[in-house]
Formats: C-alpha cells, structure tokens, sequence
C-alpha cells in the first residue's frame, strides 16, 4: 500500500537523479519520509525511470537483487529487489569504466541471464525462465550509492547520547 503521495513521489525520483548527476548522495528517502512502504520504493523507480526513458535513455534489462537471504537479513528485507538496466550500464570486454561518473563504486560478481524470448510475470516460473533463457554469462555489477550510508544527524546524536553515557 502507499503511503506517499505523487508530489512526493517526484520530488524523491528528482532527488536521486540530482544526487546521480552531481555525485552527491542525498539523505536516505526513508529518513525524510518515513511512512514510506517498498510500494513507494517502486513508484519512485518508476518515475526515476520515465523521467530517464524522456532523456532519451533506452531500457536494455532488468535486474533482481538482493537474492541471498544472508544479504536480505543484512538490509532488513525479506524479498529480492528488482531495477531497471539502461544503455549506458553496459560495458563492452576490454572498456574503460568512467569512474568519475560514480560516487563510491562497489563491484559484485552477478550471473546474467540473456533472455532470447520475452518473459511476463506475475506468475513466472523457473521454467518459464529457463525457457525464456538463451544464455548464462557472468558479469561484473557496479553497485553506486545515492544516497547517504548512514544518517549524519542521527549518527551525531547517538554520538553524543552515547559520550554523555
């Protein structure tokens, strides 16, 4: 269910498009808004994605994260994630990757999966996936932050809450 409105909507997909094209991670969404459900989560997606497709931006994938229960219990979810893959995500075997387009770049080892049919959900099966599947290649994600790992005005109070014993 959402709890966020469109106008809020929009102004967290802007935000994180600003924070992308500054490299400049702004404060966690769920900090400023924090009656946010995974509902908005994905409307803010979704808007971050049109707003990317306007720019002329083509959509060549999907991505699924967070696949491993271990890395769920670590960010405190209990479901994979999912995301958009654009043009400029991909690089060819040999590129250089423009690291100045990044703010703190993670790399992760993935398994990716080349579809040679279409695959529609809900409802998908493993079946349907394997069907679906022309090949299995590894690749190389480079995760990106947008925003702040850990909140600098909560980090600071609990600081000193925890100096004044």
């Amino acid at each position: 269910m959402r709890a966020l409105g469109e106008d809020a909507v929009l102004d967290a997909a802007r935000r994180l498009a600003e924070a992308e094209r500054t490299r400049t991670p702004i404060r966690q969404l769920s900090l400023q808004y924090p009656e946010m459900t995974i509902e908005d989560a994905y409307a803010v997606q979704r808007a971050w994605v049109a707003d990317k497709l306007a720019g002329g931006r083509t959509l060549r994938g999907r991505k699924i994260g967070l696949t491993s229960r271990v890395m769920q219990r670590a960010v405190s979810i209990s479901e994979p994630d999912y995301g958009a893959l654009f043009d400029d995500m991909f690089f060819d075997d040999g590129a250089t990757v423009p690291h100045g387009r990044f703010i703190r770049p993670r790399v992760e080892v993935e398994l990716a999966f080349v579809l040679g049919r279409p695959l529609k959900g809900p409802g998908a099966t493993v079946f349907d996936v394997l069907n679906a599947t022309d090949y299995v290649i590894p690749a190389i994600e480079i995760l990106d932050a947008r925003v702040q790992m850990s909140d600098p005005e909560t980090f600071n109070e609990a600081a000193l809450r925890f100096l004044a014993g």
